[in-house]
């Protein structure tokens, strides 16, 4: 049953209760509401209507609360929250109030919101100028960086800096923060600073400087010392060094090296000893320093001794004392031992022994006969040059050499081992150079005097030997205490005179020498060498055998020197009676070697050149090498074997033949220096020393002599034949080759003509060229000579063309047929030959009419088939082409055929144009130069012939001629294959076109000079003609200027006037002056041009008018000459003046005034001025006629009047006189 209370249908807040039975639902209404839901409100005014002091007004259905600020709700009842709208910032808490609320911030904010930041440097906190930083809710003091002496929250610390001692070298720190310390410290100012309170200062020690006392003064600079006195600077001082020498015998000292030394002005040092002066507590004194082999305060003692072998120098010495004294043993020594004594000090049970060992200094120590140390450094010293050597004994023992020659790992050492109380400073007896002998109590002698093993007794030098820094000198060699020891150092150079021989290597053993012989040779000098043995004498068969008398283990070599021109046989063999251990023998020429359960080695060495070769088998376990010299040439790998007593080495062969033969045969040649590990197997002993190895022979001969080749005569073609060592040589004739002259030449005769190649072939020549076809050549015609025997399997040839159809070679035989030709631009072959019917056809994938050279390869795929597909090559550029069917050979060439090469085309209008190189068939040439006079005839047997007696054109380039666009000047070039041709254009010409053709060469111009120009040419005329040739006279006479009736006289040069009567000038356009006369009845003179006659001291003279010149005033000046006018201006020449004729852009008396800038506006001014000009023209015309005759000096736009009055350069004596006839230029 569903509950009626379910969907709440109470309102107002009532509460809904269930009927019994559970059908209905009674609603409780709280109080203000009724009705069957609660729905109807029912509130009226009474006392405690409105709460929170809310005023109650009774509306018409229920009461209404006005409510006081700070609440809300339908009775006063919600206190209204003020925080809702986050009134406070920064991060302040709110708190509601009744109509208010209340801010409460966070440090460093203030105000009722909370939005006013607090100041906290408004106290000033921090101290010492510090800078203060104002931050949320507190503050931070930045200290001030210009000084950094204070630290802290509020820079209220002193740092004391001094704490770190910063000052060096002992200096003094001192803080500079006390203000106390200002004004008394004179490394401080008078008065405290902040900013100069910082940090710290060092008052530094004498000597020293810097903000630390870091950096020493300097008291070498500059320099105290004198006299090449060298300065040290020490820390507050300094030291000078004075020069040992200076190169002039004097010595200085002193503190600055300015006292002059004379302790060695009389010294008397010994020996080349150095003196060294010295100046001390005010005496002058000296030292000397002693060479090697000296010593003593004048180098007056020796130290150098010579053992010569089986010696001794023995040295007694009291035991060294002293706390902190330290042993030593120091001596120099020259040697050529390896293997020597030096020193040994000590006694039976306890000692130290200095030995050379292999060269090498050797340190051992023996303690309670057990040994404790063993030195040693790698580097020889047995090479006859001297050494020295140093060993310490302290808390380690340490050997030294001290040599220059030593560069690394000279020095090495070891613990002590000896306890406190053992010392080796203890040690009383100490021997240089070897060990006295010792005898047993019942006479038996030891090894020495404590019976202990060492090394041979030294032979050499010893020189500055100290024990415990004492010297051994002369004075302690005495007959009771030495043996073979003599004073000095004597030493012969053995080698001097090269005693060995035979490239042997000379070793000085100090007391004579020995010879390190090369091998063959040997003996004391190396003078004698080991007999060699010959095999094959004259083809003799033969061998050596030795039977070993001992083993040798699974380690060991045989080596021996070969020498054979045979390119086989056997050369040892080593086996026992039942067992053949290893072979060696030539095969071809070269080496191989086997062994029983092994692959054979055969190296590439040949060994079978006459020479002799040295070649060594070093047996190893489970490997045998071989080495030529010192070349390893391979090896073979073995079991493990051994050399046994009575086994057999056999040397050229075996006894038996076959087996011999089965292993490269008998050996022709010389064997020598046979070794065994060191052991010499001779062929023929000299001695009884090696009679357990004298060997057993067969037809082996004394020595190493070769056979006579030349017996037979080997050498052809007239050679003369030279015997060698199983060899010979033949001197061949000219143009013959081969070891026996067997080979002609024959291209060294110069078989062919000069544009061919020659090349050889086999029994023969060929001479190759390219020959060049020029579309009308005949055809060339080749046959077999019938000799032809090998297979014609393959054709190669080469071409250059640019014909797209054409015939390159054709041959029929019916019906067999061959066909080589160009097709539409494309190579084509064509064949049928054999018994095949079908017609064989490929085109090569490529245009081949391109000009260029192509070179092709027809071939058979299976060049041993009857029948075979055959291959085109193109260029050798892959892919091939290959016929899809199969046909024969070219055999059918070889039986009387006609070949055709550069046939004419099918039509036989036109032929092949290019190049064709020889043509190959199977290395047979089909040779152009075959019936062609002085061309020598092939000795080769397979030849085709030439039939046809036309000659062949050669010469074809490898190269289009016209790539290097040799045609000039426009020229067109065209490619003839063997060369090229130009066409020239006009005006050029010559086979480059390189030439110009000379169109002056006929002489065209009549009265002028020809220049010649490319098909063209050009005549400058003389004057006073023109025309193309200058052919026609010019009349100048045509606008001529000749005035008052003058004549006009037409030259080449321009025209000239004649005047009339009074009429003068170039023009005639001048009166001419009237002349005068003076003179007596002896002289007279006549002055022209008005010229003034007169007398001047009793000699008649001519004044001319200014404008003339000459002794009677007859010539007019040419006031032209100069050139005057600028800007191109025209000279017009007048009586004492000229007249400048202008271009149109200038203007002025010389034309010196540019009228272009002006022009335009110029142009407007002159329209309104035009009618003026012309009026005061004509009104000047007037006047100027009346004028100009009372006043010509002033006329014009020259005046030479005027310059005569400023100074004219016009000679006043001129006499002057008008010439009869003017000319105009």
């Amino acid at each position: 049953m569903r509950d009626p209370c379910f969907s709440n249908p109470c309102q107002g807040n009532a509460t809904c209760v269930n009927t019994p039975g559970g059908r209905s639902f009674l609603c409780k209404c709280p109080p203000g509401f009724s009705g069957t839901t609660c729905e109807t409100a029912t509130v009226f005014c009474g006392t405690n209507t409105c709460q929170h002091g809310g005023i109650c007004h009774q509306g018409p259905v229920h009461a209404v609360c006005i409510c006081p600020d700070g609440y809300t709700g339908r009775f006063c009842e919600k206190d209204l929250d003020e925080c809702a709208s986050s009134p406070c910032h920064n991060g302040a808490m709110c708190q509601d109030g009744i109509n208010g609320y209340s801010c409460f911030c966070v440090p460093g904010y203030q105000g009722r919101h909370c939005d006013l930041e607090v100041d906290e440097c408004v106290s000033d906190p921090c101290k010492n100028e510090a800078t203060c930083l104002n931050e949320i809710g507190r503050y931070t003091c930045i200290c001030p960086r210009d000084y950094s002496g204070y630290t802290g929250a509020q820079c209220e610390i002193h740092i004391n800096k001094c704490d770190m001692n910063p000052c060096q070298s002992g200096g003094t720190c001192v803080e500079l923060s006390p203000e106390k310390q200002y004004g008394h410290l004179a490394q401080l100012p008078s008065s405290f600073s902040h900013p100069e309170a910082s940090g710290y200062v060092c008052i530094c020690p004498p000597g020293l400087t810097g903000i630390h006392c870091e950096e020493d003064i300097d008291e070498c600079s500059p320099n105290p010392c004198q006299n090449g006195g060298t300065c040290e600077n020490l820390p507050g001082r300094y030291t000078c060094h004075c020069p040992f020498d200076n190169h002039s015998g004097t010595f200085y000292g002193g503190r600055n090296c300015s006292d002059i030394l004379l302790g060695c002005t009389h010294h008397q040092c010994l020996n080349n000893g150095i003196c060294i002066p010295h100046f001390q507590n005010g005496q002058h004194g000296f030292g000397c320093l002693c060479p090697s082999g000296y010593t003593g305060s004048l180098c007056e003692l020796v130290t150098t001794l010579s053992f010569e072998g089986n010696g001794f120098l023995w040295i007694t010495s009291g035991p060294v004392t002293g706390k902190g004294l330290v042993c030593n043993i120091a001596l120099g020594f020259q040697t050529v031992q390896p293997m020597a004594l030096l020193l040994f000090r000590g006694n039976r049970d306890m000692f130290i022994m200095l030995e050379l060992l292999s060269g090498y200094i050797h340190l051992s120590i023996q303690v309670n006969h057990q040994s404790k140390v063993l030195l040693y450094i790698s580097h020889n010293t047995s090479d006859g040059e001297w050494h020295s050597v140093e060993v310490m004994f302290a808390e380690a023992v340490t050997l030294t050499l001290l040599d220059n020659s030593c560069k690394e790992k000279c020095i090495t050492k070891a613990p002590s081992p000896f306890e406190s109380d053992q010392s080796i400073c203890a040690f009383q007896n100490s021997f240089l150079g070897g060990l006295p002998g010792g005898m047993t109590s019942n006479g038996i002698a030891l090894l020495n005097v404590y019976n202990i093993p060492s090394t041979p007794s030294f032979v050499g030098c010893l020189r500055d030997v100290k024990i415990d820094s004492n010297h051994i000198t002369l004075e302690d060699i005495s007959s009771g205490s030495s043996l073979n020891v003599k004073a000095g150092c004597v030493r012969k150079d053995w080698c001097e005179r090269q005693p060995c021989q035979n490239r042997g290597r000379c070793s000085n053993l100090w007391l004579n020498y020995q010879c390190d012989c090369y091998r063959p040779y040997k003996g004391p000098n190396c003078l004698r060498e080991y007999v060699a043995g010959r095999f094959g004498q004259d083809d003799s068969t033969g061998y050596a055998a030795f039977n070993l008398d001992k083993s040798y283990g699974e380690n060991f070599t045989i080596s021996m020197f070969v020498r054979t021109h045979r390119p086989s046989g056997l050369l040892l063999a080593l086996e026992n009676s039942t067992y053949q251990y290893i072979r060696v023998w030539l095969e071809y020429g070269r080496l191989a070697m086997l062994h029983p359960g092994s692959s054979k080695l055969v190296v590439q060495f040949i060994l079978s050149d006459g020479n002799v070769h040295l070649i060594s088998l070093k047996i190893k376990p489970n490997k045998i090498e071989l080495y030529q010299s010192s070349q390893n040439l391979g090896f073979i790998s073995v079991p493990t074997w051994k050399i046994q007593k009575g086994d057999v080495i056999y040397i050229g062969g075996l006894p038996d033949r076959p087996e011999t033969e089965a292993n490269g045969g008998f050996f022709k040649g010389c064997i020598q220096d046979i070794r065994l590990n060191n052991q010499n197997l001779e062929f023929f002993p000299n001695s009884t020393n090696n009679a357990s190895h004298n060997p057993i022979l067969v037809n082996v001969t004394h020595g190493c002599p070769g056979d006579n080749m030349c017996k037979c005569n080997p050498c052809h073609n007239g050679g003369v034949c030279y015997s060698l060592w199983d060899d010979f040589s033949c001197s061949c004739p000219a143009n013959t080759a081969g070891k026996a002259c067997e080979q002609v030449r024959w291209c060294e005769l110069s078989p062919c003509p000069p544009r061919a190649q020659c090349r050889e072939v086999p029994r023969g020549f060929e001479c190759i060229a390219n020959a060049v076809f020029n579309a009308q050549s005949s055809e060339i015609l080749f046959r077999s000579n019938g000799n032809i025997t090998r297979e014609l399997t393959n054709i190669t040839f080469g071409f250059r063309t640019r014909n797209a159809n054409v015939i390159i070679l054709h041959a029929e035989k019916e019906p067999e047929f061959l066909n080589i030709s160009i097709q539409d631009s494309r190579l084509l072959f064509q064949l049928q030959s054999g018994n095949n019917f079908y017609m064989l056809s490929l085109t090569s994938l490529q245009s081949v009419n391109d000009g260029i050279w192509h070179q092709v390869t027809l071939s058979m795929t299976d060049p041993l088939a009857q029948a075979s597909r055959w291959q085109m090559e193109v260029d050798n550029q892959a892919p091939f082409v290959t016929s899809a069917v199969a046909t024969g050979s070219l055999n059918f060439l070889k039986d009387n055929t006609d070949i055709y090469v550069g046939d004419r085309a099918v039509d036989n209008t036109q032929g092949l144009k290019g190049c064709l190189s020889t043509i190959e068939i199977s290395g047979i040439y089909l040779s152009y130069f075959e019936n062609v006079p002085g061309v020598t005839n092939k000795p080769q047997e397979e030849q085709f012939l030439k039939i046809s007696i036309n000659s062949v054109a050669t010469g074809c380039l490898q190269l289009n001629a016209c790539n290097s666009n040799p045609c000039l000047h426009g020229g067109n070039c065209e490619d003839i294959y063997s060369s090229y041709h130009c066409s020239c254009p006009l005006g050029w010409s010559g086979t480059r076109c390189e030439l110009n053709i000379d169109e002056c060469f006929s002489n065209p111009c009549i009265h002028g000079n020809c220049s010649d120009r490319v098909a063209a040419y050009h005549c400058r005329c003389e004057a006073g003609y023109t025309g193309v040739n200058c052919e026609m006279d010019i009349d100048n006479c045509q606008s001529h200027q000749c005035a008052n009736g003058a004549t006009c006289i037409s030259n080449p040069n321009g025209y000239s006037c004649r005047c009339f009567g009074n009429f003068t000038g170039k023009f005639c356009r001048h009166t001419r002056l009237p002349s005068t006369v003076c003179g007596n009845e002896k002289t007279n003179l006549t002055c022209y041009n008005g010229g003034n006659c007169s007398e001047f001291q009793g000699e008649l003279k001519c004044l001319c008018w200014p404008g003339y010149t000459g002794e009677w005033c007859e010539r007019d000046v040419d006031e032209c000459a100069s050139d005057p006018c600028f800007n191109g201006g025209l000279c017009q020449d007048l009586v004492n003046k000229f007249q400048c004729v202008c271009d149109v852009a200038f203007g002025g008396e010389r034309c010196e005034v540019d009228l272009a800038d002006d022009l335009i506006s110029d142009i407007f001014t002159a329209i309104g001025s035009v009618t003026s000009a012309l009026l005061l023209i004509l009104f000047l015309v007037v006047v100027a006629s009346v004028v100009a005759t009372h006043k010509r000096a002033t006329q014009g736009t020259y005046s030479p009047s005027r310059q005569e009055k400023e100074g004219s350069r016009v000679e006043m004596w001129s006499m002057m006189s008008p010439p009869a006839v003017e000319r105009l230029i």
